[in-house]
């Protein structure tokens, strides 16, 4: 890890448009890059989920990215189904390919730590289904990081996570916490944070009112970020600060969005500090 700079983003950080198109991450990687950042989350959600545009000949497009930036891919999110356990049995299989192509792409790239969320089920259910793709990482040293999610219907808690995580018994397996998520299900975040401890491999920064997934930057919410910085410090985490705020950017004029990405890094940094 880069110790200097802990800040990250994902790349779908100005990936939405107003007329509801998505920009590519081969397109996008350089603005990032322009704006200051060096550690960049591989979002295949924007890319696969749910018709593929990505195969092999991309990710050599985005390893040169890399290499021409000086870039690291700290993390990636994969695609995921809405609800998986209501797909019939082909719909499944082709969910299940496209998460493990996600899976191989971030590991050709060496992405540390591949986020993935739960399926909308119970417990059981999400230890048979994310156990089969822990085979992927054996003989590395990435993380396989599920997210929690923000309703009660779904795996949204740090014990509905860690007793998934604690049963599996991988040492593949970790957790990311999506501060947003958090905050619309009504948890406390720092209680969150010590309760995942060590298990806590990877973040998903981003701020909203309580009510609705808003993904915008810490501050333009209601999240008390000075006591999430803290709860950070208290269980000695070392991995990244990562943006998932894909609609704070989505309706400005393509003009003004070196403005925000400069802004955006600004309050990074400022957040790191209360750290």
């Amino acid at each position: 890890m880069n110790s200097t700079d802990r800040t990250a983003t994902s790349t779908n950080l100005i990936s939405f448009t107003r007329s509801g198109e998505k920009r590519k991450m081969k397109d996008i990687i350089p603005t990032l890059a322009a704006a200051g950042y060096r550690n960049l989350d591989l979002n295949f959600c924007e890319m696969m989920n749910p018709d593929p545009s990505i195969d092999r000949s991309y990710i050599r497009v985005l390893e040169e990215l890399r290499k021409v930036y000086s870039l690291e891919y700290v993390q990636s999110h994969v695609p995921y189904p809405r609800d998986y356990l209501s797909l019939t049995q082909e719909k499944k299989r082709y969910f299940d390919t496209l998460i493990e192509d996600a899976i191989r792409y971030s590991l050709l790239l060496n992405v540390r730590t591949v986020v993935i969320h739960p399926i909308k089920g119970t417990v059981d259910d999400n230890v048979e289904y994310l156990s089969r793709f822990l085979h992927l990482f054996e003989g590395t040293q990435s993380f396989l990081a599920v997210e929690n999610m923000e309703s009660e219907e779904e795996i949204s808690t740090s014990g509905q996570l860690i007793e998934i995580i604690s049963r599996i018994g991988s040492s593949h397996l970790a957790a990311c916490l999506d501060t947003g998520h958090a905050h619309i299900r009504g948890l406390d975040i720092p209680s969150e944070i010590r309760a995942y401890g060590s298990l806590l491999k990877a973040t998903h920064i981003a701020d909203n009112r309580g009510k609705y997934d808003e993904h915008f930057l810490p501050f333009f919410g209601n999240i008390e970020w000075e006591n999430v910085m803290r709860a950070f410090r208290e269980i000695s985490y070392t991995g990244y600060f990562t943006y998932e705020c894909m609609f704070f950017t989505r309706y400005l004029p393509r003009e003004m969005e070196g403005d925000v990405l400069r802004l955006s890094r600004k309050i990074a940094s400022f957040l790191i500090s209360l750290e």
